[in-house]
């Protein structure tokens, strides 16, 4: 049933005419029969009367007033389906086949971290029940079983991870980034956790250790969670065991940071026939390197001519970074002399000089007005800790030289006060000994010139600093603290969750800038959860309906970046629409 217009022309002017038609077959010939005939209509008028047959002839068509379709649940669609469809990429729910929990709990770390208790209230706000039909059901501990059966995995995950690197051909090169960090725990005690040197700068408080190595493209593939007063120099031997025995690496670079430089280690690594790169720390400079390459300091007067007749060697025309390679017996040094580094080492040290000159000297005149006795213990440790609080302790002497003070007392006599004058004593010998460091980074390695020449090297250790964005990631965006578990296997299993997140993140945004978008990864999350799932409701009716959110120009773009397209195409909508009508 249809309407049909027909025109007629009287005296010039233009009629229109409109009948309610339906079609019907006289043998093989389809004919038409008049039901109603309407008349004259405006456009209007006419359109709307199409619209109403068109809703007798399909039930899936509907007519309502504006007022009266409202929107009774959105979820989170977009965002949640890509990070589902990078999952199914990396053949992650493989992995996880009897795990229902831990996508969730993945994903849910990249878009809005919640507590695990909470996760299941998180989950049921996103398209994630109809694509994982197991979490429509709950049971308050099932995510903490599955946290206990994910710390047991860590070890086969890593190896499934390195292998499905290799087979999508996402790693390019042979050197990999190692580093570790802590995480401090507020309140509750974990067995491992331990009072130890924080990197967040949280003394106070017990830690757990976190050893991760990430590839030169930003994935992470091992990590280690450990005890909080775990040393940075004690993990390479288990590394060095893991990379060759469990990963069955034969050949790679391990770049990692100068706090794990030892003989011992260095000697490990050489004997299982693997390569590194690492820097030295100012100590180890000094006694090994320093009387060959800067055994006079620089000035910011001269150090042109220095690093000149110190064989120094530009990086590039800029000349802001200079080189001059070493070999000393079996080992191999870059020695780097930064120009910007240098005059700013040079400036702050003179400005600490300058701050503990004038502070021990309104030290010394609180002293002149004492009006009580003072101890020369309390003084000398005052001053001290002024002193190492600038770096300066071993470029400094104090002496504490006592002072007699006669004060007037209330009732107009006067009384002896035992007082102290501080006397400061730079020590130029040791100033300009310190001075020679200025500016100074080393570098060590045992591959050949063949192998990497000095620049290479030099690269090598500058891109180690992707591990420590990888940290911040971690920290900050995943929010790896505070954590809600404190059993030693929950603890491990939650930084998994937190590298898994990172992974797909990473992932993310390796495909993005391969595709020329540079924008911040948080930014494209954000703008991806605008598109929703919307559950329609027609008031008068009661009639319920399914409508995914029209994605934008540039979604798009991001979305055929990241090869999920598809999760826009109407047949896919579809199916997911089908799965969610079954569960909403």
């Amino acid at each position: 049933m249809f309407l049909k217009k027909s025109s007629t022309t009287i005296n010039g002017k233009r009629y229109h005419h409109y009948k309610i038609v339906e079609s019907y077959r006289d043998g093989n010939k389809v004919k038409h029969r008049i039901l109603f005939n309407v008349g004259t209509l405006t456009d209007e008028q006419a359109e709307q009367l199409r619209l109403a047959l068109q809703v007798q002839s399909n039930p899936s068509l509907v007519i309502a007033k504006e007022n009266d379709i409202v929107v009774t649940k959105s979820l989170s669609y977009l965002n949640v389906m890509i990070l589902h469809q990078l999952w199914q990429q990396w053949n992650l729910e493989r992995f996880f086949s009897e795990d229902r929990w831990v996508e969730a709990l993945v994903i849910n770390r990249c878009i809005d971290p919640t507590s695990k208790i909470r996760l299941q209230s998180w989950t049921a706000n996103t398209i994630l029940p109809a694509v994982i039909p197991a979490l429509r059901t709950y049971d308050e501990y099932d995510v903490y079983r599955e946290l206990g059966r994910l710390a047991k995995q860590e070890d086969d995950l890593q190896v499934f991870l390195y292998e499905q690197l290799k087979k999508r051909q996402r790693i390019h090169s042979e050197a990999f980034f190692y580093d570790i960090t802590s995480s401090y725990f507020e309140g509750s005690r974990c067995v491992i956790a331990k009072l130890g040197y924080s990197r967040d700068h949280r003394p106070d408080r017990e830690q757990i250790v976190i050893a991760l190595m990430i590839t030169p493209e930003g994935y992470p593939f091992y990590w280690r969670v450990l005890e909080g007063n775990t040393q940075d120099i004690t993990t390479i031997e288990a590394l060095v065991r893991d990379v060759r025995q469990r990963l069955g690496i034969e050949r790679c670079t391990l770049v990692f940071d100068r706090g794990m430089v030892s003989a011992d280690n260095l000697k490990t690594i050489e004997q299982q026939q693997l390569k590194y790169v690492s820097a030295m720390d100012k100590d180890e400079i000094r006694t090994t390197l320093l009387d060959k390459v800067m055994p006079d300091p620089a000035t910011p007067e001269d150090w042109e001519q220095v690093v000149a007749m110190r064989e120094f060697r530009p990086w590039d025309e800029n000349e802001f970074l200079f080189y001059r390679p070493i070999v000393l017996g079996d080992s191999r040094y870059i020695v780097t002399f930064d120009v910007q580094r240098f005059l700013d080492q040079t400036k702050h040290r003179k400005h600490q000089m300058q701050n503990v000159e004038q502070s021990i000297s309104q030290i010394n005149e609180s002293l002149r007005n004492a009006k009580k006795s003072r101890k020369s213990e309390v003084v000398e440790r005052e001053v001290n800790q002024l002193i190492a609080r600038k770096g300066l302790k071993k470029q400094a002497k104090v002496t504490i030289e006592p002072l007699s003070l006669t004060v007037a007392t209330p009732k107009g006599n006067t009384r002896s006060v035992k007082s102290f004058q501080i006397k400061l004593e730079w020590l130029e010998d040791q100033i300009k000994n310190a001075a020679r460091l200025d500016g100074l980074t080393c570098f060590i390695t045992n591959l050949s010139m063949e192998e990497a020449d000095d620049r290479e090297v030099i690269e090598f250790y500058r891109r180690k600093n992707k591990v420590e964005e990888t940290f911040h990631e971690i920290k900050s965006h995943l929010q790896l603290r505070p954590m809600h578990v404190t059993r030693t296997e929950r603890v491990k299993a939650h930084v998994t969750v937190c590298m898994l997140a990172n992974f797909l993140m990473n992932d993310m945004e390796v495909q993005l800038k391969a595709a020329n978008h540079n924008c911040s990864l948080i930014d494209v999350l954000d703008d991806l959860q605008s598109c929703q799932l919307h559950r329609l409701e027609i008031t008068t009716s009661g009639r319920k309906m399914l409508k995914v959110q029209e994605v934008s120009d540039q979604q798009k773009q991001w979305l055929q970046a990241l090869q999920c397209g598809e999760v826009v195409q109407e047949k896919f909508k579809k199916q997911v629409l089908k799965k969610a009508e079954g569960w909403l």
